[in-house]
């Protein structure tokens, strides 16, 4: 501290607080010098960090900016009643969240103003190993998404008498919405009939943690979960899958030599976003080179060592040329491939050898059965890989090819890349991209050491389930909650029997088609045609998923969807139609467990509502312990908005299941409410703090030691949640590398390989190949495998190898083709092969004016869900949704920068036209001639400017602010609203009076017109300023709006449903023909033809899957576990009549 005699002068160097500066200057006087003393602030810090040390952060004080800007030199020390012209103090209390506007889940910092209680700003969080402190604009958005003044602050349903999509709405409490809810779930789930258990949906967009709501679907007993997955990334780990039975890929960037971006992703275009970028630029300071193959000059490529622009879905060809080189010039790491790879399963099938030299790929089986001829099996496969081949097909120039090859032989093992989205996101068959991408990676070792490539389920930690020990009924981690005995076709429907997620945007067609109903029904599945309940979270169907106008249709329709609802504190073009809205909160406003491989590392985030623990930390107590998070928005002024880990402990024990009548066993043990009643408090919920203590500490045994053994936390009530709750990030291991030879353990009697132990009697060892089986339930188990006299865990498959050959995929689910690695060699195989050639393959583009639309693409700075309710973030991603076309292509077709084009989307299987939209051409060098790009992240709509609630204001029967908002004052801290969510504990909102705006600063106003076959969509009026009535001094800037946001197209509504038949992935790139505008087409105008988007949906399902059929026994392979919920083997086994 810089302490000074009174009546000095304090001049010279600035003052530094929090790591920011306060300019040079003078001050003068007793009081002056007293009060900058008194303040402890200081002019020689011991470092420039932005954040204090953590013991200060329920009590840290800081000089505001503002007031320094204001004071230029003539200062007058530290303000007070006395010193009213001196420099403002805030009085923070600082609480870590997690953002959750990616899935990166990087750690946040709400500094909360003690004196008005409100977040002053989010900035990141330094104990967070992953992100490090840093923060993207993404994450620093998460302020201006707390204060949006259209946030929903009251549950809302549909007014009585209206139909959905009217736009009436009324007030309601939650305990009418969840009563009405409850008793609607109640009736759906009680029978004990197949498809009660199958009736009530939840439809998940971005999950945001690791297995809370999974956990609350296997307690209630349903198979009816959904997710987003199949319009993001199943394209992405079906090769992981398919390698490696894990999910998806986690790459070391930070040390890696060659950083290998089959896309724009990691760098720039959302996926972990800020983490990887900022470990990509780690490695990029020690000399390593960034490589980016993505046909759009994107960011990540504009400042790559190599740009690659690939036609979009071959890039199976690079890797396999690759491949091809390093076999013939011996660059092959031959310890790795013969210890890893599953040569000798691949060798020993002889009936897929002759498959193979039926197909041409091989001229004759192989006589040996060792390495080397394995070797000489892949040399004799790939050979036609050559480089000519590749630049026939990509279209990438043969000096770019070699480079890349000589950038992988210099590398090493050290390779990271990212296989997710881009070309398996946007290509039929464009997961292979990854299947042959990993093949390269093999064979020079990158997977699992330094630098290199690994698997997710070693990077990730996953217990927001496993609190069960807090419970009544679900036993420690949940143990004895009974697996689900259904299967759903709805998500899981019997043509994708292998698809990697569910077919969760096909929901409205399969709900619509009766005659694929009958079909399944008279052949013996109980295939449900109508949904009880259906309820989608930080997901906006309507307007993301392929063919808008179809979900509008079914969501309207009450005989298929009869209940409806979403948790939501946001306006969306989904909320539109639903029938109630539940206004849970946003990043740091609830809590979840949220961890995520982005680095070689088992870390976990803790994102939780800062405005509560801010208070529970300083002493408040609220009313209802299992509401303590509603009470607390109330008083901060959000409004009833609440989260959803109490809404389900509420809905399951107090709404669904009140009675304890609902059994999910036979023997009618265990029911529904049993599952989430508190065990030290029977018959109530379990509360927060239960939960997440048992969470934490029974998962994860580091994490637990260290907080029972710190003095601050070990003889708390909930030790592991507190330390949790104060530092909101852990890190359980870290620097985990070829984590596949971990040795499996001995303790003299059994193997313990994952936890579980196996007599040594029971296992068996296959000499060949050295998999260590034993029996488990009575079947054979894989438990590890052992090599040159080492017993390893191995890799998750069967035979605990690398999948080079995909022996299941081949015997047993009817793809023997696609069990390997590849992609057809010439224009014939082109045409037999068609399940991994790319719907935009340049052989399709017959039309002079036809192109291949990349659409898949992010833009970096829009919110992962691209939700709306981010000013700062609005007005950045503005007017960047036009049709980027190649300088050349554009001047063949007369087009020039701004012009208003058509464009025409053609399916290229069934030559069906959906319609077209009309877009903004913006001619550029950075796209590959005969490609267009156009993110499909643009063009949201809403069909009104704003909402009346007639009983918005009139139902506010409580102040919600009886003492001013000052956690310094006891009468505020002692205070806590009556029956929150309750009858008569409405509040008021002292900022609303009964009008409020949807998405104003982010969404245009657009008239809609659709008949059940054909859909209209225009803009009819942009953004506008406006004087915002809500958080009003936040936003005072609503009148300085800018923007139109009528650059855009719901390009998403046009598209046909693309239902890739392995993956089951939505393949996002579309066949379009480029026309100029017509007499009255304006930008964003859209026309759908959705009859004919339905003939596509079922072209691509009846001429390209292989479903189940009469001989099928299992709904899909058990050994790849379905996401979300256990299923038991009743479940998996099926029996189809002809």
């Amino acid at each position: 501290m810089y302490l000074e005699s009174r009546r000095t002068f304090l001049k010279g160097a600035a003052f530094t607080v929090a790591g920011a500066s306060i300019a040079k200057g003078v001050f003068t006087a007793d009081a002056i010098a007293d009060s900058v003393s008194e303040s402890k602030f200081t002019n020689t810090p011991d470092s420039l960090s932005f954040y204090p040390p953590m013991s200060e952060w329920n009590d840290f004080k800081e000089l505001d900016g503002d007031d320094w800007k204001r004071g230029g030199i003539d200062r007058h020390g530290v303000r007070s009643e006395s010193n009213p012209d001196g420099i403002e103090v805030n009085d923070y209390a600082i609480v870590a969240t997690a953002c959750s506007n990616c899935e990166a889940s990087c750690g946040l910092t709400a500094w909360i103003d003690k004196k008005t209680f409100t977040v002053k700003k989010y900035m990141g969080n330094p104990l967070h190993p992953a992100s490090r402190g840093r923060n993207c604009a993404k994450g620093y958005a998460t302020q201006s998404q707390m204060y949006d003044p259209d946030r929903i602050a009251f549950p809302l349903k549909r007014a009585p008498g209206s139909a959905r999509g009217e736009g009436k709405w009324i007030r309601t409490t939650w305990d009418e919405a969840m009563t009405t809810i409850g008793n609607k779930m109640h009736d759906a789930i009680k029978g004990d009939d197949e498809l009660s258990k199958k009736s009530c949906m939840f439809h998940v967009g971005r999950p945001n943690e690791n297995g809370f709501t999974g956990k609350v679907w296997q307690t209630i007993g349903q198979d009816c979960f959904n997710s987003h997955t199949n319009i993001c990334s199943s394209g992405g780990r079906t090769p992981t899958i398919q390698w490696a039975n894990d999910d998806r890929i986690s790459p070391d960037w930070a040390n890696a030599k060659l950083i290998f971006l089959n896309s724009s992703h990691a760098a720039d275009a959302g996926h972990y976003f800020q983490q990887s970028a900022s470990f990509i630029a780690d490695a990029r300071a020690k000399g390593a080179k960034l490589v980016v193959m993505d046909p759009r000059l994107s960011n990540s490529a504009g400042m790559s060592d190599l740009w690659i622009a690939a036609w979009p879905g071959t890039e199976p060809v690079i890797y396999l040329y690759l491949a091809q080189r390093m076999l013939s010039e011996n660059k092959v790491d031959k310890n790795f491939v013969k210890k890893w790879l599953n040569w000798e399963v691949f060798l020993d099938n002889k009936k897929y050898l002759e498959f193979m030299v039926s197909k041409g790929y091989i001229a004759k089986v192989p006589s040996g059965d060792d390495f080397d001829t394995f070797l000489e099996v892949l040399k004799e496969l790939y050979s036609p890989f050559t480089l000519d081949y590749a630049v026939k097909e990509t279209h990438v120039p043969a000096y770019k090819l070699e480079q890349l090859y000589d950038m992988f032989i210099w590398a090493g093992t050290s390779i990271s890349t990212y296989f997710w989205r881009a070309a398996a996101a946007g290509n039929r068959g464009g997961w292979m991209s990854g299947r042959t991408g990993y093949l390269s990676l093999a064979l020079r070792g990158a997977i699992g050491p330094e630098g290199g490539t690994f698997f997710h389920h070693w990077h990730v930690i996953s217990v927001a389930g496993k609190g069960g020990s807090a419970t009544v009924g679900q036993g420690k981690r949940g143990t004895d909650v009974p697996k689900i005995d259904v299967y759903n076709e709805l998500s899981w429907p019997p043509e994708w029997p292998i698809s990697t997620y569910e077919l969760s945007y096909l929901l409205p067609h399969l709900l619509a088609d009766k005659k694929w109903q009958k079909k399944w029904i008279d052949r013996g599945l109980n295939v449900p045609q109508k949904l009880a309940v259906w309820i989608p979270r930080m997901y906006n169907p309507v307007w993301i998923n392929p063919d808008g106008f179809r979900w509008i249709d079914t969501i309207k329709d009450e005989s298929k969807m009869e209940l409806t609802f979403n948790l939501s504190p946001v306006w969306s073009e989904t909320n539109w139609y639903v029938d109630y809205i539940l206004p849970v909160g946003l990043a740091g406003e609830r809590h979840d467990q949220h961890s995520e491989a982005t680095m070689p590392a088992r870390w976990t985030s803790f994102r939780q509502p800062v405005m509560r623990v801010a208070l529970e930390k300083a002493g408040w107590k609220p009313k209802n312990p299992n509401r303590a998070t509603l009470e607390a928005h109330i008083k901060a002024g959000l409004g009833e908005v609440w989260e959803e880990n109490e809404f389900w402990f509420d809905m399951c024990v107090n709404y669904i299941d009140p009675k304890g009548d609902i059994f999910l066993d036979a023997a009618k043990t265990k029911t529904i409410k049993s599952m989430w009643e508190s065990k030290k408090n029977p018959g109530r919920p379990v509360t927060i703090a239960e939960w997440y203590d048992a969470a934490f500490g029974d998962n994860l045994p580091n994490l637990k030691v260290t907080a029972t053994s710190d003095k601050r936390y070990k003889n708390s009530e909930y030790p592991v949640y507190e330390y949790m709750r104060d530092h909101g990030a852990w890190m359980e291991e870290n620097n985990i590398y070829s984590a596949q030879e971990r040795e499996i353990k001995d303790d003299g009697e059994n193997y313990i390989s994952h936890g579980h132990k196996y007599n040594k009697a029971d296992v068996t060892i296959d000499k060949r190949t050295g998999v260590m089986s034993a029996e488990s339930h009575g079947k054979k188990k894989s438990i590890g495998i052992e090599i040159d006299g080492k017993k390893m865990e191995g890799f998750a498959t069967l035979d605990k190898k690398l999948d080079f050959f995909c022996e299941w995929l081949a015997d047993d689910w009817k793809w023997p083709e696609y069990a390997i690695p590849f992609y057809p060699r010439d224009e014939k195989e082109k045409k037999e092969m068609v399940h991994i050639v790319s719907h935009v393959n340049h052989s399709f583009m017959s039309e002079k004016n036809s192109y291949a639309l990349n659409t898949v693409f992010r833009l970096p700075y829009n919110i992962h869900t691209r939700s709306a309710n981010s000013k700062h973030l609005m007005e950045i991603s503005q007017n960047h949704d036009p049709i980027w076309i190649s300088t050349k292509d554009a001047k063949r077709q007369g087009f020039k920068r701004g012009d208003a084009i058509r464009v025409r989307i053609v399916d290229s299987l069934t030559g069906l036209e959906s319609g077209y939209f009309v877009a903004m051409a913006v001619p550029t060098e950075g796209v590959l001639p005969g490609t267009l790009a156009c993110s499909h992240h643009g063009g949201r709509w809403k069909l009104v400017n704003s909402v009346s609630i007639p009983n918005g204001v009139t139902d506010g029967k409580v102040d919600s602010q009886p003492v001013a908002r000052n956690m310094n004052d006891p009468k505020f801290m002692a205070h806590s609203p009556l029956n929150a969510g309750k009858e008569g504990g409405q509040i008021k909102i002292e900022d609303y009076n009964g009008h409020g705006g949807i998405n104003s600063f982010g969404v245009p106003t657009a008239e809609l017109q659709m008949d059940g076959k054909v859909g209209k969509l225009k803009y009819v009026e942009g953004i506008k300023p406006f004087v915002s009535e809500r958080f009003a001094d936040y936003n005072r800037d609503s009148g300085n709006i800018w923007w139109d946001g009528l650059s855009g197209s719901w390009q998403n509504a046009v598209a046909a449903p693309h239902p890739d038949p392995i993956s089951g992935m939505h393949c996002w790139h579309q066949k379009v023909i480029l026309e100029p505008a017509q007499a009255g087409d304006k930008i964003g105008d859209i026309y759908v033809n959705y009859d004919n988007n339905f003939k596509v949906y079922e072209g691509w399902r009846d001429e390209l899957t292989r479903g189940l059929d009469e001989n099928s026994t299992l709904r899909r392979p058990e050994h790849i576990k379905r996401p979300w919920v256990p299923l038991s083997h009743k479940a998996y086994a099926v029996k189809i009549s002809k």
